[in-house]
């Protein structure tokens, strides 16, 4: 049967109409799931994807916002599966797309048309193999990621492609390809931070800290409220013992982050080391406001209301820690020794015999014991208590004036 021309155009006029409007309502089903997603209703944003699929089985974007939110959900399984759906789809497009190139039928425009939709396929192509990747990374398959992400990187090298196989190398020990994939993204995306943070927990982990602290500011400069760098170059000054420059990053990481227990407890314990008390005390607050249940933070805000002479503050504070580690030693020595210096003797050496059961080779126990003794004019146990803490490695010079006379 022989059409006419207005036979022709009549046909082809009555599949566009029906297929304009399904490529409309197809746009705005995913303009709608889109909106759904961002607003983080995953659960809702599923179902629109998974109805857009069976509507419109080759709905790339559909498939991959599937695979992406239950990469996001840590279902690894169905992600999976609606990965290899996107890659399933993508190969459908660009066969279909070389066919069109290898007809010989196009003209020069639409030829360029068709070649830069084909290069689109591959980009989207690469995306897919890097999803496909990091979820392998967290299924604990590595050699499968290293896989992906090599497959990725043969049809477009990026920064994070590039960072997520440096990782996925540090891993299983492949530290020097690591640095040089790493070096590698830095110098392809010099804007992103990434390759410098990484950069710098790779020479953390191998305690090459001076050149980890170098890509640790890099990053820092790159992308100012990232917090984790603040943290871990507090932790290099620290061991450094620039106690100074390491307050300075945890300032930093609290400024952007101030409910992190971790680092005020951090920060507290370099103010006592300079000897900053009111500052270790604030601090010291911070972190029982986070985590009441701390009691090593209440032992230590005890021993910094001590060294600035609030005993009864400090008994207050070693109080609370024994109540969450009633069987600690040590807060009961330091609690005794509290006793002592408010000259409630009987309370201080309960403390300091319950202490001592649990330290019995600790000898600033047996001299505070010597004390509270020599306090209530009991000589020989005084003296008893101070020979037995010299045995134990105390000098003669660390010890009381009035309590050397009585017993030497």
């Amino acid at each position: 049967m022989k059409f006419t021309v207005k036979q022709h155009l009549l046909i082809l006029t009555a599949l566009i109409i029906p297929l304009t409007a399904i490529s409309q309502n197809k746009a705005e089903l995913l303009l709608k799931a889109e909106e759904v997603l961002l607003k983080g209703d995953t659960i809702m944003a599923t179902e629109r994807f998974r109805e857009i699929l069976v509507v419109y089985p080759q709905s790339f974007t559909a498939a991959m916002r599937l695979a992406e939110i239950y990469q996001q959900r840590k279902d690894y399984h169905t992600a999976i599966q609606f990965v290899n759906v996107a890659l399933d789809i993508n190969d459908n497009y660009q066969v279909q797309t070389k066919e069109k190139i290898e007809s010989k039928q196009l003209s020069q425009n639409e030829l360029a048309e068709e070649q830069n939709r084909l290069n689109k396929y591959k980009s989207d192509q690469a995306d897919i193999h890097h999803l496909k990747g990091v979820i392998r990374t967290r299924q604990l398959r590595r050699q499968d990621a290293i896989d992906e992400f090599r497959k990725a990187l043969e049809l477009k090298v990026s920064s994070q492609t590039l960072t997520d196989l440096a990782l996925t190398y540090l891993e299983i020990g492949l530290l020097h390809d690591a640095l040089k994939l790493l070096h590698q993204a830095r110098s392809i995306d010099s804007t992103s931070y990434k390759p410098y943070f990484n950069l710098a927990n790779v020479h953390y982990k191998v305690q090459n800290t001076d050149s980890a602290l170098y890509y640790y500011q890099r990053a820092q400069k790159k992308k100012r409220d990232l917090k984790w760098p603040y943290l871990y170059s507090g932790l290099i000054y620290t061991q450094k013992e620039d106690y100074s420059k390491a307050i300075d990053q945890y300032n930093s990481y609290i400024a952007i982050d101030s409910a992190n227990e971790e680092v005020y407890f951090r920060r507290a314990v370099l103010y006592s080391e300079l000897r900053q008390w009111p500052e270790a005390l604030g601090d010291w607050t911070h972190v029982l406001k986070l985590n009441p249940k701390n009691a090593e933070a209440w032992r230590n805000k005890g021993l910094s209301h001590f060294q600035v002479a609030q005993y009864d503050s400090a008994i207050t504070a070693f109080d609370e820690a024994l109540k969450i580690l009633p069987e600690e030693s040590y807060t009961y020595i330091n609690r005794g020794y509290s006793y002592y210096l408010i000259n409630n003797p009987e309370q201080a050496l309960q403390d300091l015999n319950k202490g001592l059961e649990g330290l019995p080779k600790y000898y600033l126990g047996y001299y505070f014991r010597a004390l509270v003794y020599l306090q209530i004019n009991k000589k020989q146990k005084a003296c008893n208590n101070v020979h037995k803490a010299i045995e134990l490695g105390m000098k003669q010079s660390e010890i009381d004036e009035k309590l050397l006379k009585k017993c030497f």
